[in-house]
């Protein structure tokens, strides 16, 4: 599996994501997310805005500078014309998969 680190500010409430030794050579908004892309429009981060209040809404209530212990993104590659990602957040040993809801288009 593919490392990831994450940086979450509690001033600006932003949790960034991002791929051990993958340049960012672009980015996409969409809403409260940013998506980064690499070489050949591979997603190498994710930058969730207003993270604290994205987690609430689905009923994680963890403090997001504490309690993370480990992220990941997973890409569903299934579908040739699209790519599905889902934000993996490990909490205190306890992972939980999230699907991030925007859809990523080849």
């Amino acid at each position: 599996m593919e490392k990831y680190s994450y940086d979450y500010s509690r001033h600006s409430d932003i949790l960034h994501i991002h791929k051990h030794g993958k340049q960012t050579l672009g980015s996409v908004e969409l809403g409260d997310f940013t998506i980064d892309f690499g070489e050949n429009d591979e997603v190498v981060g994710l930058e969730i805005d207003h993270a604290s209040e994205f987690f609430r809404n689905l009923d994680i209530n963890e403090d997001l500078s504490k309690d993370i212990n480990e992220v990941n993104l997973i890409l569903d590659k299934r579908n040739p014309e699209s790519e599905f990602i889902i934000l993996g957040v490990q909490f205190h040993g306890k992972i939980r998969k999230i699907s991030i809801p925007v859809v990523v288009a080849s």
